[in-house]
């Protein structure tokens, strides 16, 4: 036998096992010493010693295989998961959430006002306000949009503001006929008149009318049905020798097509063919916005005014006015006046310190224009691209703006508001069938407007007698606009009183009556009863 190999006799004991003896109090402790004794074991007995520490069951902790997991991340130093937004951080300062830097918000509501009140939006305002809302944090997003909703609402109430005052300005300034030239005007059945017409009406659907699918189709087919009813007798489902009345919703011209198509329509409807106009109900009574006083001096005049103007003087706060300078007199009569001042005076310290407390500094702003700072940061009338908000004028409007909220405001000027136009007395029948031929194909296909007989009114014998009771009351109702009567058929009635719809709102026979000739001339009428005769017509 080999005397260096050991025997069984010569082999060491075994580590004692975890939880087996009272000696290991710890499972640290115990590990420890089965780690000193297998070390011990293995360099005494070589080989053997190694198989017995592979088959015993030792722990083997993470930081032996040299595997230590990845530390946290501080909060707020990396993307967080929980933020709904990758790359996003929470902005915190001292372990609290922070709110966006005014100045920061003051730019961007700037670039707001400019995108959303411009007709034209600028391409900075529009990458800029891209560019800001992209690398927000979460915790100062909701005040962004917050200001980004609240301006894209006041916006679109300016804008409907604007529309509405360019409406009933453009039909105030509009005069029937008032289009035409003046010897066009003189003689409104003229042959110079009816070409006049004929041209600027071809010109207006040659601009807006050739699209089969567009928003203004059903302004179109409703003046075609206007011109198709008029142009027929009673007998053939026509007006006749009575007025079409139209009845469309004011909507149709500040909707349809901007204010381009405003325009056109009310020139083209009114001053060239000649209707004329009723509204049903007042005009909405539009919030009229003034700037916020610079100073407390300001609140003392809120007007607008010029640099001419002699009242742009202000006296200063601090004393009473100077006495007047005492003027020499001369042998050659009374001296003229003194001119007006055209300088405006000079502010307090206390006002112009008032003034860089208020009023924010835009970096958008350079020092070298002042006048385009005051403007825009106090001194002087605002446009709605101002840095500072507008509020209303109780002197020009009875509103409260503390109480006045902005969406009854829109829903008050959105509110339907119907007008009457009354077809013109001076197109006859060969007139209208000519205008008629300048719409295109599409406008009146499938459409053949007619009016019904309408229920007569009632004798006074058979209301004395109980048999008609209020028929004409019933059907006809009687409103009362800026001391004006008008009737008007009752929605649910309509079929008793002859209306008809036809593109956009209703129509019906109205109590006035055309002009002498209304038929058209002889050739005209002996066609139309040839083309009646085998059912062209």
């Amino acid at each position: 036998m080999d005397a260096s190999r050991p025997t069984r006799g010569d082999r060491p004991p075994l580590p004692p096992r975890y939880g087996t003896g009272g000696n290991n109090p710890s499972p640290s402790r115990g590990a420890s010493q089965r780690q000193t004794g297998r070390r011990d074991s293995t360099e005494t007995n070589g080989t053997s010693g190694q198989a017995r520490q592979i088959l015993s069951p030792v722990p083997v902790t993470m930081s032996q295989k040299g595997l230590n997991p990845p530390p946290l991340p501080p909060r707020g130093s990396s993307p967080s998961v929980f933020s709904g937004r990758e790359g996003s951080t929470f902005s915190r300062r001292n372990g609290r959430i922070t709110s966006p830097p005014p100045e920061d918000l003051e730019l961007f509501a700037h670039h707001c006002r400019l995108f959303f009140f411009s007709a034209a939006p600028p391409e900075t305002s529009q990458a800029y306000i891209s560019a800001t809302l992209a690398k927000l944090p979460p915790a100062h997003r909701a005040a962004y949009t917050r200001l980004q909703s609240q301006l894209r609402s006041e916006a679109h109430l300016h804008h409907l503001r604007v529309r509405i005052s360019s409406f009933h300005a453009l039909l105030s300034s509009t005069l029937s006929s008032g289009s035409l030239s003046l010897p066009a005007r003189s003689d409104l059945g003229c042959l110079r008149a009816r070409s006049e017409r004929a041209e600027r009406l071809d010109h207006f659907i040659r601009t807006w009318g050739t699209s089969s699918t567009g928003p203004q189709l059903p302004f179109f087919r409703g003046l075609w049905g206007a011109l198709r009813v008029q142009s027929r007798g009673r007998q053939h489902g026509g007006a006749g020798v009575r007025r079409v009345v139209w009845e469309i919703d004011d909507a149709v011209f500040l909707e349809s097509g901007g204010p381009e198509f405003m325009a056109e329509a009310v020139a083209v409807l009114k001053g060239v063919l000649g209707f004329e106009d009723q509204p049903l109900c007042t005009p909405p009574k539009l919030r009229r916005a003034t700037p916020i006083p610079d100073s407390p001096a300001d609140d003392q005049d809120l007007r607008a005014r010029s640099g001419s103007d002699p009242f742009t003087d202000r006296r200063t706060p601090g004393g009473p006015p100077p006495p007047p300078q005492p003027r020499k007199t001369s042998g050659r009569g009374p001296a003229p006046p003194p001119p007006i001042s055209r300088r405006k005076a000079s502010p307090n310290v206390e006002e112009s310190q008032w003034r860089d407390i208020t009023a924010p500094v835009s970096p958008l702003l350079s020092s070298d224009y002042p006048a385009d700072r005051e403007a825009l940061l106090g001194g002087a009338p605002r446009s709605p691209l101002s840095l500072v908000p507008m509020i209303a004028d109780p002197d020009r409007d009875s509103i409260d703006s503390r109480s006045f909220d902005l969406g009854e405001e829109e829903a008050e000027l959105n509110r339907p508001r119907f007008r009457l136009w009354t077809f013109p007395a001076h197109i006859a029948d060969d007139e209208a069938s000519a205008l008629m031929r300048l719409f295109p194909r599409f406008v009146g296909r499938g459409v053949d407007p007619r009016l019904r007989a309408s229920t007569p009114a009632p004798r006074d014998k058979d209301l004395e007698l109980g048999l008609v009771s209020g028929v004409a009351g019933d059907v006809w109702s009687t409103l009362s606009v800026d001391g004006v009567e008008v009737r008007i058929p009752r929605p649910e009635r309509e079929g008793e009183a002859g209306v008809v719809r036809c593109g956009t709102g209703r129509m019906w026979g109205g109590g006035a009556n055309r002009r002498a000739g209304w038929e058209g001339g002889v050739w005209f009428r002996f066609k139309r009863w040839w083309r009646r005769l085998f059912g062209l017509a």
